[in-house]
């Protein structure tokens, strides 16, 4: 046998797969469970729920294998209850975690998608920059060339009038 659990406090030994308290220290509530166990020890022989000792009633032994039956089953309705109610608390909790798995699969997608998005927008911001300079750039160019254009119309105009004039 080994002894397994001094780091943890736990005073135990291992035995055959099994943990074994041990029983070679002192407990200090060894009396009190001492005592306890005394006080809910079962009611002498012939008890019968306040009606003295001895006086059995005719049917009392009935009313107890009723009583106890009755008791039995209760506990019985009670596990099976407690048993559903843990089945879907399980189920429920089974549901949750693939929501989770599920959310957390949309919001990763979400996210590379945000984040295509916004290289595309940048992406197109800078070619509506650039477009807007060769705007502006062409702007200034014909805006030039209008003006030489409308001043050599202006020219050969007079230069014919002078011609028509002759």
């Amino acid at each position: 046998m080994q002894r397994q659990g001094a780091a943890c406090g736990i005073a135990a030994y291992h035995h055959s797969g099994v943990f074994l308290p041990r029983q070679d220290y002192d407990d200090p509530l060894a009396d009190v469970f001492a005592s306890l166990s005394d006080m809910i020890a079962p009611p002498p022989y012939g008890f019968n729920g306040g009606e003295g000792v001895g006086s059995a009633a005719p049917g009392g032994d009935e009313r107890k294998k009723r009583r106890l039956a009755s008791n039995r089953e209760s506990a019985r309705r009670s596990r099976v209850r407690k048993q559903r109610r843990l089945d879907e608390l399980a189920s429920r909790a089974a549901r949750l975690r693939a929501a989770n798995r599920r959310l957390l699969v949309e919001l990763n997608r979400v996210a590379a998608e945000h984040g295509r998005v916004a290289r595309e927008s940048a992406r197109l911001r800078e070619e509506a920059s650039e477009l807007r300079k060769k705007l502006d750039e062409m702007g200034m160019d014909s805006m030039e060339e209008t003006q030489s254009a409308a001043s050599a119309s202006a020219s050969a105009g007079s230069a014919e009038a002078e011609h028509l004039q002759e």
